[in-house]
């Protein structure tokens, strides 16, 4: 059984995706699962076409068309911050701005757009988009969240726990948890602790939650999240030492019936 210790220690959302996260206090979690001010912007590339998809939720867009560390690893090497009041967006590379604009107007848009297409084209032939998918399209209202990789865009949520047990298995004395991308992430359990909570119910704060599923990771959870260098086998190490069946790293959580406010240092607890 789960202990009685288990509680959230850091909330995480990513205002673009694929892109620089952000440390937060809580979570607005809406009814649905999303939570508020999380993948509410992305880049697509242009020949993705009309590839965003109706779903109950609204429209939701695939990775496999957007801008990702799954494909293009050196992203990590810039910060995005995004304002939520002002809806204005900054894109750095070592410490040095490269645009800071609206996504309100057309004209921010275009210069947001022009500036990460620049740092894409001057990347290594193997590593850059190729000719078909530029130009590069900013996507999303900065509002709703559309760009989760599930439709429904549920949380992720990891141990501190987990995350040390990995960097032990790649013989490193550390792993950053920025590589993972998840919400949520707990301390209190043992090793891979969360892992039996799949299919289960719980509690976190004043929130239930379904834990409907594993996260099963990809190739961007190589990429260092500072220099875009793919420096750590994670799948390879998840499957092949550690002895999974996929590469997994992380829960999924749904809400029961509404959402709420997740807060730092809720207790978890298993309620079935």
């Amino acid at each position: 059984m789960m202990s009685s210790k288990a509680r959230v220690i850091k909330l995480f959302k990513y205002p673009v995706k694929s892109f620089t996260p952000e440390a937060v206090q809580s979570l607005q979690i809406a009814d649905d699962g999303r939570a508020l001010g999380d993948r509410v912007l992305a880049f697509r590339f242009d020949n993705s076409g009309e590839a965003m998809r109706d779903t109950p939720h609204g429209g939701w867009w695939y990775k496999a068309h957007l801008v990702s560390l799954m494909h293009l690893p050196d992203i990590a090497r810039l910060d995005l911050i995004f304002d939520n009041d002002t809806r204005y967006l900054t894109i750095s590379k070592d410490d040095t701005v490269l645009v800071r604009d609206s996504i309100q107007t057309d004209e921010g848009r275009l210069n947001i757009e022009t500036q990460l297409e620049g740092f894409l084209r001057e990347l290594p032939e193997d590593l850059r988009p190729t000719d078909e998918q530029f130009p590069i399209h900013i996507e999303g209202d900065g509002i709703g969240g559309r760009f989760h990789d599930r439709p429904t865009g549920q949380l992720s949520l990891h141990s501190l726990a987990s995350l040390n047990a990995l960097a032990g298995a790649l013989g490193t004395e550390s792993l950053d948890e920025y590589r993972f991308r998840s919400n949520i992430v707990i301390d209190g359990v043992e090793p891979w602790e969360e892992l039996e909570l799949i299919g289960k119910r719980i509690s976190i704060g004043d929130l239930d939650f379904e834990v409907t599923g594993p996260v099963i990771r990809c190739l961007a959870v190589h990429a260092n999240p500072e220099t875009g260098v793919r420096d750590q086998q994670i799948l390879t190490t998840l499957t092949r030492k550690l002895g999974q069946e996929e590469p997994t790293f992380g829960i999924l959580l749904q809400p029961v019936q509404k959402g709420g406010l997740l807060k730092l240092h809720d207790n978890l607890v298993v309620r079935s």
